[in-house]
């Protein structure tokens, strides 16, 4: 996130937003997609 800032060393906040965007959103789809088999497996295991 240092390469988002301006020569001044200011912060350029609509780069740092899109970035942190592009960082959260696949993490969040892989465990939505994941998030199927965790239950399923707790399910056939018997964990409570």
């Amino acid at each position: 996130m240092s390469t988002y800032v301006t020569s001044a060393g200011t912060p350029v906040a609509n780069l740092q937003a899109a970035a942190s965007v592009m960082y959260v959103v696949p993490i969040l789809l892989i465990f939505l997609i994941a998030q199927r088999g965790f239950v399923a497996g707790m399910s056939t295991t018997g964990l409570k």
